[in-house]
């Protein structure tokens, strides 16, 4: 009779053993899905510095593809560290949600990126979404639903936290996180467009009827573009002045507002000529 009392109360630790064993491997399966999915992507190519693979034969030349990232991570105000970043393009709206889900994302994203590992994923049919909506309107912002934007901003995001910190980066405001992802990863077109007029695009901002949806729940991600943008260009602020704490969201729309209104062209009052980089605060990443 001991006996048996004895096995009996053994039971319940080879449970907890064996609870902990599948919660491990459950652990295990999460970060290798995360870090190295490639098994689920059958086409893929090394470019440069980049692993770039897709879960379908790709709708765009990746070699283009990766030429235009180069070209947006050129003009940043700090070039990256070197690494090598591993994207996956994702064609299927299902694939890149149970990704998102994975690293806590919403999947409605356009794309997501895990800094430590270097890993972009990116939502082939939400660009194409954001690309027939935007009527030719928003240019240099993310409704132009470029694969290289998309790319480019989840980089400009590694830069923030390699900068500043895991901690410190994920305590940074949304607005300039995610309004500084946004115009370093523009920057290098604006910067080629002869007719960039920051004026007019706050003018889009205001206008409601550019805003209906599916395009007005992601208005405030083009508000945080031009709140930096207007920073950038007409202050000459780097991201080390816009990282200081001084520097708030409600005060910079009520600078961004007198400045509209007082009719002052953007490159001009900053006495720089058109195409010309902005000259850039003390420091930075």
């Amino acid at each position: 009779m001991a006996g048996n009392r004895k096995g009996r109360g053994a039971n319940p630790w080879r449970w907890v053993v064996g609870l902990l064993f599948v919660l491990l491997a459950m652990v295990a399966l999460y970060a290798t899905l995360l870090v190295h999915p490639t098994p689920l992507f059958a086409h893929g190519e090394r470019i440069d510095g980049f692993r770039v693979s897709s879960d379908r034969v790709p709708t765009v030349d990746l070699e283009e593809l990766v030429a235009q990232v180069g070209e947006r991570l050129a003009a940043f105000e700090h070039r990256p560290e070197s690494r090598t970043y591993k994207v996956y393009l994702c064609h299927s709206q299902r694939r890149y949600s149970f990704f998102a889900r994975l690293a806590r994302r919403t999947p409605s994203s356009q794309a997501v990126g895990l800094s430590i590992p270097g890993t972009i994923f990116v939502s082939m049919p939400r660009l194409a979404e954001l690309a027939a909506n935007q009527g030719g309107l928003f240019v240099h912002s993310r409704f132009e639903g470029s694969p290289a934007f998309a790319i480019a901003h989840e980089i400009a995001h590694f830069g923030i936290t390699d900068g500043l910190g895991l901690d410190a980066s994920r305590s940074l405001p949304a607005w300039k996180s995610e309004g500084w992802a946004d115009y370093q990863a523009n920057l290098a077109s604006i910067r080629r467009d002869p007719n960039y007029d920051l004026a007019r695009r706050i003018d889009l901002l205001d206008d409601p009827r550019h805003w209906q949806e599916p395009r007005l729940r992601a208005r405030r991600f083009y508000a945080w573009q031009l709140l930096v943008e207007y920073l950038a260009e007409t202050r000459e602020y780097g991201f080390e002045d816009l990282s200081r704490p001084s520097v708030t969201e409600s005060e910079t729309w009520a600078q961004m507002r007198a400045w509209r209104q007082s009719g002052q062209p953007p490159r001009e009052e900053a006495g720089r000529p058109p195409g010309r980089p902005p000259l850039r605060g003390p420091g930075g990443l």
